[in-house]
């Protein structure tokens, strides 16, 4: 008798305690936000993912020590998608079923995007692009849940063709990798470029494997219709060993390149890189005069004691967007932040910036310029005389967008 008495204590113990850390978790997941990173983390997206994780964890740890988001603090769960769109697909909906993530965080390839894209839609939850940017995301592709605060490809090529059409130069070959990012750009910079001067001929585009780091069989290709200009739509590693590899064969004798030129590629370039190449950048710290940004640069350098590239910067930015607008939703749930996302103002380290309603897009324009050597920067060139080609004068219109978007199948 006494035996069963004792386990019946037992057995409403343990009820008890089992309850109590029941409760216990409950109330530990509902006061966080869980945000999924699907990262590209290996190979040549390795300099990106640093940067972006170094612009999250600071954005996260600055929120975090505020009291957080509605008084719940973010918590950042990272999964790599390898520049595999499969990959990143099948991380996207690990990190929503088995993570619990309620936003989702874009990866660094334009493929890899296109991909999680479709995964955000299907269940519903809104994902940020800071780095991936081929425009079909807010085109043919578009879907509410997601939102862009990159300049998207077209962006880029169109707002390149504005600056280079003042350029003296007629004849320009074109090279870039052979996938989504570099076909929209490219495609973008021809018909920009066709509008702006009718004089203009492309006379040749060589398309490359994303991730070749071999040009010895492109680069004669690539000048064998003596271009005055090259226009290259590379990025990363891949444009760096592009741009070692060119000047032993004279490209930049014969035709200046421009390309992307970030922080992150100037710095593996180093002094490699030649001087007096107009190129662009999305987000130049050196050359962006806010407020925000001078902050956010001071901050960054104190505590990772280098300067902040551009994915740093536009991934602080998607965090600024995104907590805005759970604020102004009153809701950590994206089927109620969706509802705020177009026309959402937010206070960006470029400046006060808006999501457009039809696609999403926020109306970050390009930064170009020329590359030169700083005295502040002795291992590195950064771009003198930089201008912003404001978004507004290069996106697409409503009226285009609409009708790419009514072409989705």
């Amino acid at each position: 008798m006494e035996h069963g008495k004792w386990r019946v204590l037992l057995a409403l113990t343990l009820i008890m305690f089992s309850g109590f850390f029941l409760a216990s978790s409950s109330a530990s997941a509902a006061d966080v936000i869980k945000l999924g990173f699907i990262a590209d983390v290996s190979g040549i997206g390795a300099p990106f993912y640093k940067s972006q994780k170094a612009g999250l964890d600071m954005f996260i740890e600055e929120i975090n020590a505020a009291g957080g988001i509605l008084g719940k603090k973010l918590e950042l769960v990272v999964r790599d998608a390898q520049l595999k769109p499969d990959v990143g697909a099948n991380m996207a909906r690990e990190l929503i079923l088995s993570e619990k993530c309620e936003f989702l965080i874009g990866p660094t390839s334009s493929a890899v995007a296109l991909a999680v894209s479709k995964v955000s839609k299907e269940f519903k939850k809104v994902i940020f692009f800071h780095t991936s940017n081929a425009e079909a995301l807010t085109t043919t592709n578009f879907q509410p849940y997601m939102f862009q605060v990159v300049p998207n490809t077209g962006i880029e090529g169109r707002g390149m063709a504005l600056v280079l059409s003042k350029k003296p130069y007629k004849k320009y070959s074109l090279i870039g990798p052979d996938y989504a990012y570099g076909h929209d750009q490219l495609d973008s910079f021809t018909k920009e470029m066709a509008k702006r001067r009718p004089d203009v001929k492309i006379l040749d585009t060589v398309w490359v494997k994303l991730g070749e780091s071999n040009f010895s069989t492109f680069i004669p290709t690539l000048l064998a219709k003596k271009p005055e200009a090259i226009y290259a739509a590379f990025w990363g590693g891949q444009l760096s060993a592009f741009i070692k590899q060119a000047k032993p064969y004279g490209v930049f004798k014969q035709a200046p390149v421009s390309s992307l030129y970030d922080l992150d590629m100037l710095r593996a370039t180093g002094l490699d890189m030649p001087e007096g190449l107009t190129g662009y950048a999305r987000a130049p710290f050196y050359a962006i005069d806010t407020p925000q940004m001078k902050a956010f640069v001071k901050k960054y350098h104190e505590k990772f004691k280098e300067w902040p590239a551009d994915w740093a910067i536009m991934a602080y930015d998607g965090m600024t967007a995104l907590t805005q607008a759970i604020k102004e939703a009153k809701s950590a749930e994206s089927e109620q932040v969706v509802k705020v996302l177009g026309g959402l103002k937010f206070n960006s380290l470029r400046g006060e910036r808006y999501i457009r309603p039809v696609d999403h897009m926020a109306n970050v324009g390009i930064y170009a310029g020329v590359t030169a050597k700083s005295p502040e920067h002795k291992h590195f060139l950064i771009m003198k005389d930089v201008k912003e080609v404001p978004a507004e004068e290069v996106w697409l219109s409503v009226e285009e967008v609409k009708k790419l978007q009514a072409e989705q199948k």
